[in-house]
């Protein structure tokens, strides 16, 4: 069970280092190497519960659903706070 913490730990500090490196180059290729970050992210999130098996299955969707709510808050976050801009300078 605790190699589960682990591996979503894992997957939320690289989204966390994703959003320091890509936030000051929105405009370029940040918005896109972050948005999808976050969509293979989203799968990898829910997978990760249900591949315990030491777990029964009401548990496993269960931590699969927080799991999932907790990547998406912290992926939106990370899209505030890294201050990322979807309208860049044309000129």
């Amino acid at each position: 069970m605790k190699r589960m913490y682990i591996l979503f730990a894992i997957l939320l500090v690289i989204e966390i280092i994703l959003v320091t490196i890509c936030g000051p180059y929105s405009c370029e290729w940040g918005n896109t190497v972050y948005f999808y970050f976050g969509i293979v992210g989203l799968p990898a999130s829910f997978i990760i519960p249900l591949s315990q098996n030491d777990l029964i299955i009401k548990k496993r969707v269960v931590y699969s659903i927080l799991f999932l709510v907790i990547w998406i808050i912290v992926w939106c976050a990370g899209f505030m706070l890294g201050e990322f801009r979807i309208i860049c300078k044309l000129f």
